[in-house]
């Protein structure tokens, strides 16, 4: 859970100067549901209920910087955490800004995209400075939230809010690590990471409550198959949750992850029915517009109509 500026302020203390980024951030305590607009092209969904901003950041140096962590609770039980952060690292010191990008994602020694024992799958893409990678693990909340092993890792406003809420925190949570750079792309950085409470895939009691202890971990979950059931459906949704993020980024079709193996099979149906919904929807809307407009009759209009709808 950390802010990638901070790394980057490391490398960059000595070239670089601070003001004000004028891209509209939202405020701590702002709520909203089904979405987060985190800029005009980048709509991210969200599940349903009531999400809340807890902590928000952005910076310009030669490139700006902005990030938002929002949170869902029931009962106030945190159920989701969503930290979205993009930095626009076109125009000047590419060359550096791309080997630094380099250094995070796969050589920081606290995380980053590359095997570790905590970490139970590592899908990565990799050429030159582009990459695409997806992790998927588990989280001792009370490490990584309040004793962080990263000594620059700051998760003071998230830490105050819980506080302030007196809000209940799953002792182990699931996690997601989604990042996505290429210079193909108009050199926009993107790293997402998810936090979710196992309660929402309805997982058995947890009785091992450390990282190297838990019914989640790698090394254990053999031994707990009950358990391997929810993190296989965690796994699914990650990939799907991915397959959009892609999307949302552009990514090109040569750099995708080859995600479709992980999704269980009713959720592969139930992702086809939507995109076929999408389509439909789309072209009664076209159709209505060329009704409206005059360039069909209403005969016309009405045997397109049950066309599509057939």
């Amino acid at each position: 859970m950390r802010k990638i500026i901070l790394i980057f302020f490391i490398y960059l203390i000595n070239l670089i100067y601070f003001t004000n980024v004028s891209a509209k951030m939202y405020k701590i305590g702002d709520t909203f549901e089904n979405e987060i607009k985190f800029s005009k092209k980048f709509v991210l969904p969200l599940s349903e209920g009531k999400w809340e901003v807890v902590d928000r950041y952005a910076f310009h140096y030669y490139f700006s910087f902005k990030g938002n962590t929002i949170a869902r609770l029931e009962n106030n039980e945190l159920m989701e955490l969503l930290i979205v952060e993009k930095a626009d690292l076109a125009g000047e010191a590419m060359v550096a800004l791309d080997h630094i990008i380099q250094e995070l994602v796969f050589k920081d020694k606290y995380d980053g995209c590359y095997t570790r024992p905590e970490y139970y799958l590592v899908e990565v893409f990799s050429k030159g400075s582009t990459h695409n990678c997806l992790v998927v693990r588990h989280h001792d909340t009370n490490k990584d939230i309040f004793k962080p092993a990263n000594p620059i890792q700051s998760n003071a406003h998230l830490i105050k809010w819980i506080k302030d809420k007196s809000v209940i925190i799953p002792p182990i949570a699931l996690g997601s690590w989604h990042s996505y750079f290429s210079r193909l792309t108009r050199g926009n950085y993107y790293l997402i990471q998810y936090i979710a409470n196992p309660k929402m895939f309805n997982s058995p009691k947890l009785n091992y409550l450390t990282e190297d202890s838990s019914e989640f971990h790698k090394a254990n979950i053999g031994r707990f198959p009950e358990h391997k059931i929810i993190m296989d459906k965690w796994i699914s949704y990650t990939a799907k949750q991915h397959r959009t993020i892609e999307k949302l980024t552009k990514a090109k079709e040569h750099h995708l992850l080859n995600l479709e193996k992980y999704i269980l099979k009713n959720e592969i149906e139930n992702v086809e029915n939507d995109s076929d919904k999408k389509d439909m929807i789309e072209d009664l809307e076209k159709l209505n517009e060329l009704y409206k407009s005059g360039v069909i009759t209403k005969e016309e209009f009405k045997k397109a109509k049950d066309k599509i709808l057939n």
